[in-house]
């Protein structure tokens, strides 16, 4: 049956079209007709309680969020209140303030109007010793696990509740550390005691059954062979399983730089014999990159930096690079072949090349020369290698041109426990290099040189906003004097990678108005990083340094200090900065009035 639909008119289509013209119009003009004004209000709260606990409520509560935009209507403030009250009440507990107490008022005459929030914290209660139940479960498992509650959440510590909730965490991934990761916590209790201020906490936990490692299924391979990095698999068939294994596994595959995603999952259930299946998903990156990158500094002008790689040579077990520099002081091509898995899966065989031309204030240098090396990950934090390389070079300083056959073995231990390559904003990096060189063209000539490097970062603020670095560097280079060094090898000190607001390599011993270099050389920076608005960055910065005619430093000489400004744009490829920076012992006719410097990447 079709539905019947009145006629339009011609009087009612006259209706809608006067509706349509002069209701919007209505609405804009006299706004009260159709919507409320908004209360305005203030938000209160008292003041005997702690303003560091002020501050962690007004992070939580829409009542304070929402005061600029105002409420609709006093029921909806209200609702907010009352919304505010009870999660006032839940954090409160979650510190171990089960008796605290949160009320509110609202002074609706007032102009803006007011929330009023009484927050009585109250006592803070304390743990009872915890009861743990895991019917099964090994003995020596079961006293682990006891152990680390007992540390966790000891007898008589306050009862807060992310502690409790660490607490469900520890004792799984125990359990799943020692073949049980098919565990699972039946009943958690907390149980509170008013009377006593005592919070008792009991846990029963259901094993399942112990568990070895099955058989291995990896997915998502495609040029990648799966020989290739099956050694990163740090277990075989039938091990007992820990879930510790498994991270270190997903930690060996992402740092073969051959997968965006790497995802690591164990079956279900186990096999009758306790054999758990394994899944490897990884997505594999694209291949190649191509990178390019445009600096300047005002005391070297512009350079243009081009880099090309393939991480995935050899099925995935090898990867070639090439890096170049071009500016109007340097033009530098280098080349690397890097073997993954040499010999033992920690362990990589790196071959580099370089070919250079260097034409600074300080000499003019070309040489071409190659390092093979290997280099051994020890752990997540701590990596070093040792290798054997030559140097052919031609260098002339001063109207003195010489030649050098250099074959040396370095040396390299670094750390770093920072979280950002490009913008670290916690942790420590280290890095000692170390190499004794012996000229081939001049049996007498030997000399060992060795630099230190150490740069610290604290966030100030805990958020990421306000970020102290610091880097200290020395070095050192014995066995010859001066005059008998390469001159492209000595230490020189100034410029954007060094004390900013001088020229580059010249702090340090000069001859005839240039800088001639040293045998050891001492520099400091510290910078204060503010980010704000997501993107963008400000940092005051404070240098110093300066190289030494001295195998060693020379601390009655005065350091060269420079300070200054920098902005920071944080793109997704990382900071790119602009720093301008104003020597603070300024030398006549030598230091100009000020640097500037633009690259990518922090400072240090």
């Amino acid at each position: 049956m079709t539905p019947w639909k009145p006629p339009l008119t011609r009087r009612s289509l006259h209706i809608l079209w006067f509706a349509c013209a002069f209701v919007p119009l209505l609405l804009v003009h006299f706004p009260q007709v159709g919507f409320a004004q908004s209360l305005r209000y203030v938000v209160r709260f008292n003041d005997t309680a702690d303003p560091q606990w002020i501050a962690e409520l007004k992070a939580l509560s829409d009542t304070v969020a929402l005061a600029d935009n105002g409420a609709v209507s006093l029921a909806q403030l209200k609702r907010r209140a009352e919304k505010d009250q009870e999660l006032f009440r839940t954090y409160l507990r979650s510190r171990g303030h089960y008796a605290g107490t949160v009320t509110y008022g609202i002074e609706d005459e007032a102009d803006p109007m007011a929330v009023f929030f009484e927050v009585e914290p109250g006592p803070v209660y304390l743990l009872e010793e915890t009861e743990l139940q895991a019917p099964g479960l090994e003995p020596s498992v079961f006293e682990a696990i006891a152990q680390a509650v007992q540390n966790l959440l000891p007898e008589g510590s306050s009862a807060y509740a992310h502690r409790i909730v660490e607490a469900d965490k520890e004792i799984l991934e125990l359990l799943g550390q020692n073949g049980y990761p098919l565990a699972r916590i039946e009943q958690r209790k907390v149980i509170v005691n008013h009377d006593t201020r005592r919070v008792r906490t009991e846990y029963t936990v259901a094993s399942g059954p112990k568990c070895f490692f099955g058989p291995l299924k990896f997915q998502g391979l495609d040029s990648v062979r799966e020989e290739s990095i099956r050694p990163r698999i740090p277990w075989k068939e039938g091990d007992l399983f820990d879930s510790r294994l498994m991270h270190k596994a997903q930690s060996n595959l992402i740092q073969t730089d051959l997968f965006s995603v790497v995802r690591l999952d164990h079956g279900p259930s186990a096999d009758p014999q306790g054999r758990l299946p394994v899944d490897v998903t990884v997505v594999e990156r694209k291949p190649r990159t191509f990178k390019g990158g445009f600096f300047y500094a005002t005391d070297v002008g512009p350079e243009l930096n081009v880099s090309w790689e393939n991480r995935n040579i050899s099925a995935g077990r090898a990867r070639v690079g090439a890096d170049s520099w071009l500016s109007s002081e340097k033009k530098i091509l280098e080349g690397l072949y890097l073997r993954r898995d040499f010999l033992r899966t920690d362990q990589f065989l790196q071959a580099d090349g370089k070919i250079a031309e260097e034409d600074r204030d300080a000499y003019w240098s070309r040489n071409i020369g190659a390092v093979l090396s290997v280099s051994r990950q020890f752990n997540p934090i701590i990596r070093a290698g040792a290798g054997a390389g030559f140097r052919l070079s031609v260098v002339e300083q001063q109207s003195d041109r010489e030649t050098f056959g250099l074959f040396f073995l370095p040396a390299v231990l670094h750390a770093d426990t920072t979280d950002n390559p490009l913008d670290p904003t916690k942790g420590f990096r280290a890095q000692v290099q170390t190499a004794p060189h012996w000229d081939v063209t001049d049996p007498s000539l030997f000399f060992w040189k060795t630099s230190t490097t150490v740069s610290t970062y604290y966030d100030w603020a805990g958020d990421g906003r306000f970020i102290l670095a610091g880097i200290l560097s020395g070095g050192s280079i014995s066995g010859a004097a001066r005059g008998n060094l390469p001159a492209d090898l000595r230490f020189y000190v100034g410029g954007g990678g060094s004390v900013r607001g001088y020229g580059y390599q010249s702090l340090g011993p000069r001859k005839n108005g240039d800088p001639i270099g040293g045998r050891s050389f001492l520099s400091w920076n510290g910078e204060l990083r503010w980010r704000f608005r997501e993107r963008y960055g400000v940092v005051g910065f404070l240098d110093g340094g300066t190289a030494y005619e001295s195998t060693v430093p020379d601390f009655t000489q005065s350091f060269h200090w420079g300070t200054g400004l920098g902005f920071r744009y944080y793109s997704p490829l990382g900071p790119f900065r602009i720093d301008v920076a104003f020597p603070l012992n300024r030398r006549a006719g030598i230091d100009d009035a000020f640097q500037i410097y633009v690259s990518l990447g922090q400072a240090f």
